[in-house]
């Protein structure tokens, strides 16, 4: 079913539509591929961190803003949050707070917060150091000649991808990795697979480039530092810091390696305390984490695509002026921040159309409409 959606891909995504168009597996998002891919399951703790609705009023300007990107994207599950707490929240198409939509890319930024947390842990010694260090079986690729700080830059060289192959180095590989993975029949070794892929195009640390791969290097290389699978890890660092209310699950093929790059999902509450997680931790300027965050959600490189300026697997600016950072995945999976107010976007659509990607834009009409509230 989706090696043949694929297909329509590239001309779905030329359409000038302002509307959205709905992808045919949208389903198989909203709930996470859990039906077919295999996954491996992350457990939340004892106990949740809770998410109290607010009990400040919404202005009718800041809900007409939400109301309109709700309808304009096909929305199907819409939830802001300013200092901790819900202060809109919206459903459509059947879908509510139990499903589990999919992150694609967003899953990226989720890797760089493993790997934050993995230096912070000392299983990691600096982001100076070469990957090959910890994945012994990377050296002589590019992968394993970066240091960790260019693989969070999307910087390895390792090769050239194109925009139209979603981060892919090609047609086949989407299909062969990306669709495969998400129908549970990836039986390829990643390693295997980035050795047969490496041409060494750049130097690594010179050039942006948005690759899967990189990401995934990312994940083998928490594994290999941690002596967890990168699963147990995410679970132990990241999911139980969140406090987190239900199971996530991440993608993995058929050697228990996590796609890292387009395989984690969770239900809206819980990825929105993701973002809660991130912003409260960013202002600890003090610890680690808040250092490395801090750097992780800075321009570190230029980029094209959602942003014109990269982090660490995170998009910086987003292409709009009241959006500080942004995790970005292919469809309308967005977590959107604006640092300066504690406010935090979850937008889950499923749609091709070019309207979606404009969503970053409406930090840029809420935050002045939420700040009339209190005036």
């Amino acid at each position: 079913m989706l090696r043949i959606a694929l297909s329509f891909i590239a001309l779905l995504t030329l359409s000038t539509s302002t509307t959205a168009t709905e992808m045919p597996y949208g389903s198989l998002v909203t709930n996470g591929f859990r039906t077919q891919a295999k996954i491996t399951y992350v457990n939340p703790p004892r106990e949740l961190q809770a998410l109290p609705s607010t009990t400040v009023a919404v202005t009718n300007a800041a809900k007409q803003v939400l109301d309109e990107l709700f309808v304009r994207n096909n929305t199907k599950a819409l939830v802001v949050v300013r200092d901790s707490q819900i202060l809109y929240e919206r459903y459509s198409f059947g879908v509510g707070k139990r499903n589990t939509p999919l992150g694609y890319s967003m899953s990226k930024s989720l890797t760089a917060l493993a790997v934050g947390r993995a230096i912070c842990d000392g299983h990691i010694t600096t982001i100076e150091d070469p990957i090959k260090k910890y994945v012994l079986s990377l050296s002589g690729t590019s992968w394993g000649e970066a240091s960790v700080k260019d693989v969070l830059r999307m910087s390895s060289g390792a090769y050239k991808t194109e925009q139209r192959f979603d981060g892919h180095k090609t047609r086949e590989q989407q299909l062969s990795v990306g669709s495969a993975i998400a129908d549970g029949k990836m039986t390829a070794d990643f390693l295997d697979l980035m050795k047969a892929n490496d041409e060494k195009n750049y130097p690594p640390g010179n050039v942006y480039n948005y690759s899967n791969f990189d990401t995934v290097a990312l994940g083998l290389l928490v594994q290999a530092a941690t002596r967890m699978s990168f699963s147990e890890y995410f679970e132990k660092a990241v999911w139980h810091t969140i406090g987190a209310e239900s199971r996530g699950a991440w993608f993995v093929n058929s050697n228990g390696q996590a796609s890292t790059y387009n395989g984690f999902s969770a239900t809206p509450h819980d990825w929105i305390r993701i973002g809660v997680m991130v912003l409260n931790e960013l202002i600890n300027t003090d610890s680690c984490f808040g250092k490395f965050l801090k750097d992780a959600t800075s321009n570190q490189i230029s980029s094209t695509g959602a942003a014109a300026s990269y982090g660490y697997q995170i998009w910086v600016g987003c292409h709009a002026s009241e959006t500080d950072f942004c995790f970005v995945g292919f469809g309308g999976q967005y977590l959107l921040f604006n640092v300066a107010t504690k406010t935090v976007i979850y937008h889950h659509a499923t749609t091709f159309s070019p309207v979606v990607w404009q969503t970053p834009k409406v930090m840029d009409e809420l935050i002045p409409a939420l700040a009339k509230a209190k005036q």
